[in-house]
């Protein structure tokens, strides 16, 4: 069958994909508070990572949503 239904493109999600990188860059904060300050320099590192790579995806699919 040639029919396989409507067609999902990165159009149609990416407001859903802005509001969990937005939700992660606001609750980064509250996770810290309550587990604490990283142990290690690696724990450290992958806290750091997992906001920047969130608030950085949060902000281009802001502009992106927004042009388009």
């Amino acid at each position: 069958m040639d029919d396989e239904g409507p067609k999902i493109t990165f159009r149609d999600v990416a407001p859903a994909i802005e509001f969990i990188c937005w939700t992660v860059v606001v609750l980064a904060p509250l996770l810290r508070l309550i587990n604490g300050a990283a142990v290690t320099d690696d724990q450290f590192i992958i806290q750091v990572a997992l906001f920047s790579l969130a608030l950085t995806g949060a902000i281009g699919l802001r502009i992106y949503n927004f042009l388009h």
